[in-house]
């Protein structure tokens, strides 16, 4: 048969006693049971206020209905016609402000920047965008890194459908840089 040996087991307290920790995970506990407890009343307080605010909005509209259908009274909802001020007069300088604005905000810049932002290229960088949306033309300024790069990036401008008349305005070879870029200004136009 088998041997049976002898085992002696030894149960020991272990280093870590749960009695240590008893009372302050059960503070925890209530302190985490308070504040669910606290967020729920508050939650409840903001539904029923909220409540309380679409039930009196009901009112004031149904109020505000039956005063256009009733015969006119003596006195006046505060919501009525007689106590809506009218609208501010512009002179003729603010009216043209105003156009202008409004004009400003039409532009298509879109299509404009779309168009450009297509047709980047390597040796390219562009600086500056300088738009004119009265006239519908734009000015490109930035540096090329040779001459030959700046003409092909002219031309592939030239074919873009959104652009027209693209021309090279002026161009200056920097000879102070080791690299010798090209700085450009191109203008063109399109449909604002």
């Amino acid at each position: 048969m088998w041997p049976q040996p002898e085992y002696h087991m030894d149960f020991a307290r272990p280093l870590f006693a749960w009695q240590r920790v008893r009372w302050p995970g059960l503070a925890l506990v209530a302190a985490l049971l308070m504040t669910v407890w606290l967020t729920y009343a508050e939650e409840a307080e903001q539904t029923s206020h909220l409540q309380l605010l679409t039930a009196r909005q009901q009112q004031l509209t149904e109020q505000q209905s039956a005063m256009q259908g009733a015969a006119p009274r003596t006195e006046q909802h505060p919501l009525s016609q007689a106590n809506i001020k009218p609208v501010a007069v512009l002179s003729q300088p603010q009216q043209k402000a105003a156009q202008k604005i409004v004009q400003q905000l039409n532009v298509r810049w879109f299509d404009l920047l779309q168009a450009l932002e297509a047709s980047q290229v390597a040796d390219i960088a562009l600086l500056q965008l300088t738009p004119d949306a009265n006239r519908g033309q734009f000015v490109l300024s930035g540096e090329a890194k040779s001459y030959a790069a700046l003409l092909n990036y002219v031309s592939h401008l030239q074919g873009l459908t959104t652009l027209h008349e693209v021309h090279l305005q002026k161009h200056q070879v920097n000879d102070s840089h080791p690299q010798r870029p090209v700085s450009f200004e191109i203008q063109g136009g399109w449909q604002p």
